[in-house]
């Protein structure tokens, strides 16, 4: 008697790499920052570097009262000695530019601090509970307030830079021998004033140098990724 064949059943097999491939794409967007349905961003937004917030309070805060005071100080000897200098009048008016632009970078940075704040932040002042606000209204108001820190933070990014260019051609100036030095103190003095003209184009040229890499950068990073750097 012949025996009766079984028909071969074929199991297809489960489509997990379409939906596998779907969600890593998704948890790749939301860590780089992408935008969610509702065109909300997924993340929250961060400085780049993580450690532009503390670098430039040192700047706005602590380099720039120092500059400036240094300003007011060295203005103020001219007054009393200007026969001691060769150009006094150019100097002193270069070095109150740079007083004014250092006070307003310690304006900027002052306005700017309060736009910066971290999610460690939002939980401190708005803890975990029934009377939380919603995460994402939470998270799109951080993400304005970072948007305000970045546009303070470049002015007063603009404006100590302009103090420290205005300070060295400033300085360069205080150091040209005046007229009747002897031999040795105007070669010192030229000297110096050189070296001090030297650094000075070499921090313009690297203030240049920086904004324009800053602007690449921004147009490369241009996908929807919250954060960045202010100088952009």
């Amino acid at each position: 008697m012949p025996q009766r064949r079984t028909p071969t059943r074929v199991h297809a097999k489960p489509r997990f790499t379409q939906r596998t491939a779907t969600v890593t794409l998704g948890d790749s967007a939301a860590s780089s920052g992408g935008n969610s349905v509702d065109g909300t961003s997924s993340r929250w937004a961060t400085p780049a570097p993580l450690g532009y917030g503390a670098a430039s309070e040192a700047a706005y805060f602590v380099a720039a009262p120092l500059l400036a005071g240094a300003c007011v100080a060295t203005v103020g000897v001219m007054g009393a000695d200007a026969d001691k200098f060769r150009w006094p009048a150019p100097a002193m008016l270069l070095l109150t530019l740079a007083f004014v632009a250092f006070i307003g970078s310690v304006q900027y940075g002052f306005h700017a601090r309060q736009h910066l704040y971290s999610p460690a932040d939002v939980d401190a002042w708005h803890p975990p509970g029934a009377g939380r606000r919603d995460e994402d209204s939470l998270r799109r108001e951080q993400q304005r307030n970072f948007e305000e820190w970045r546009r303070l933070s470049r002015l007063g990014s603009l404006t100590y830079n302009a103090g420290i260019v205005f300070l060295g051609v400033g300085t360069t100036l205080v150091l040209v021998p005046p007229e009747g030095a002897s031999l040795v103190a105007a070669l010192c003095r030229w000297t110096a004033s050189g070296v001090t003209a030297l650094g000075s184009l070499a921090e313009l040229e690297w203030i240049l140098r920086q904004r324009r890499m800053h602007r690449v950068l921004a147009r490369a990073s241009r996908t929807g990724v919250p954060g960045g750097s202010p100088h952009v």
